[in-house]
């Protein structure tokens, strides 16, 4: 038999802290993640935003085409 090198307890501790290490970085990550998905607004906001864009748009291209004809006459 071969003479075994260095404690065996010591390479799972090192092994622990490596694991805990890498569970921490991660966590950091999902945290990071999870942030910037609240940031960003809900579907339903959003779809209120291009509808109001679009009664927008429509009220603009009205009072053009008005415009245009004021400028005929």
């Amino acid at each position: 038999m071969t003479e075994t090198r260095g404690d065996p307890r010591e390479a799972g501790e090192l092994l622990r802290l490596w694991v805990g290490a890498k569970v921490e970085e991660v966590d950091a990550l999902v945290a990071e993640a999870r942030a910037r998905v609240e940031s960003l607004p809900d579907l339903r906001s959003l779809w209120l935003i291009a509808g109001e864009v679009l009664v927008r748009l429509a009220a603009v291209e009205h009072e053009l085409a008005e415009m245009r004809k004021a400028a005929k006459r």
